[in-house]
């Protein structure tokens, strides 16, 4: 052979390697690799790994979320179809009835595995539900991205916030508002939930360090406004000097201003949520709810697609990518505005 011809091989073979990175994480790479670090946070991501891989064929991606009820997913959802257009990824969205149907969500998931795309991301109903569908997906090769609440062993990368911090900054938060204390409760989300469990824990510790706030009632609140307002009716009639409450998320949150209204003055009772959709900060706005500790959910979404290529293109990214937070409260929410929904 001559030399131009085996020079082209050469630049041929490494071509061929390049691309073949997007065949399923590559069949010259492990979509579950050893990363050197346990965690990253994701604004690092690029001064770590560099450029996000520009995809070398067309790629299918899923995202199979919770529900699509809750404006939170529906946000992440975005996210994931705005990034995804950006390298023209065909994204396919799939979502269970609500944030209790474990078994649909599951068959949904094994549904869309079956058709082999190449990434799965994940928001799992619980930390176990989905864990059939990883362990096939490792076992093919394809990257499996979870995405917000609950961490799932095995799965290539976990994207989301600290949810201990989520509830703790809601314990400061309250302390801020009242330093000579007072009466708070928690209304919960769903008992199955990682994101609830940590939240709770979060709260329930950090108001340790507040002696003079007094933690009266933590009830369920499953993640339902309805569930959430009932609740908090029935601790403001057994308490009707309670000065705070914190929701697990900004849904019941909003429950909780309707019963706090109703019950009470929102002038005496404080209402924090989480999560900072939409409403929640028009609800801020509106000097409604308090505060609302924000996890930017469309962000999320897009740093699903963003990790997914990365893992294509052969980086070893931690096991877990930590997503930022932030208090909103009347006095900065203008800083963080919604984002562009295309």
């Amino acid at each position: 052979m001559t030399r131009n011809f085996k020079t082209m091989l050469a630049t041929t073979a490494i071509i061929s390697v390049a691309l073949a990175g997007y065949a399923h994480a590559g069949d010259s790479c492990s979509a579950y690799p050893k990363a050197a670090t346990e965690k990253v946070e994701s604004s690092d991501l690029e001064k770590v790994f560099g450029a996000t891989p520009k995809p070398g064929k067309k790629l299918r991606f899923v995202y199979v979320t919770k529900t699509l009820i809750n404006e939170f997913w529906q946000d992440v959802a975005a996210g994931v179809k705005d990034e995804a257009s950006k390298y023209d990824i065909t994204v396919d969205v799939q979502a269970a009835k609500d944030e209790s149907s474990l078994i649909e969500q599951l068959n949904l998931a094994q549904t869309v595995l079956s058709q082999k795309p190449d990434a799965l991301l994940l928001s799992p109903q619980s930390d176990s539900n989905l864990l059939p569908v990883v362990e096939a997906a490792r076992a093919q090769n394809i990257p499996t991205i979870i995405i917000d609440d609950a961490k799932t062993d095995g799965a290539t990368t976990y994207i989301g916030t600290d949810q201990i911090a989520i509830g703790a900054k809601a314990a400061d938060y309250l302390n801020s508002r009242f330093p000579n204390g007072g009466k708070v409760a928690q209304i919960e989300g769903a008992a199955g939930s990682p994101n609830a469990r940590k939240r709770i824990q979060g709260f329930t510790e950090g108001l340790k360090k507040y002696p003079k706030l007094q933690l009266v009632s933590s009830q369920p609140g499953n993640w339902d406004r309805l569930v959430a307002l009932n609740a908090t009716s029935n601790i403001l009639r057994q308490n009707p000097d309670l000065v705070g409450v914190y929701a697990n998320n900004d849904g019941m949150a909003l429950g909780v201003v309707e019963a706090v209204r109703t019950g009470s003055s929102l002038d005496k009772v404080a209402v924090v949520g989480t999560d900072g959709v939409r409403d929640a900060k028009r609800s801020v706005v509106a000097k409604e709810m308090s505060a609302t500790v924000a996890e930017f959910p469309f962000d999320e979404g897009q740093l699903g697609v963003q990790v997914a290529l990365r893992v294509l293109g052969c980086q070893a990214v931690p096991a877990w990518v930590v997503s930022p937070q932030a208090v909103i409260t009347a006095d900065n929410v203008a800083q963080f505005p919604d984002p562009v929904v295309k």
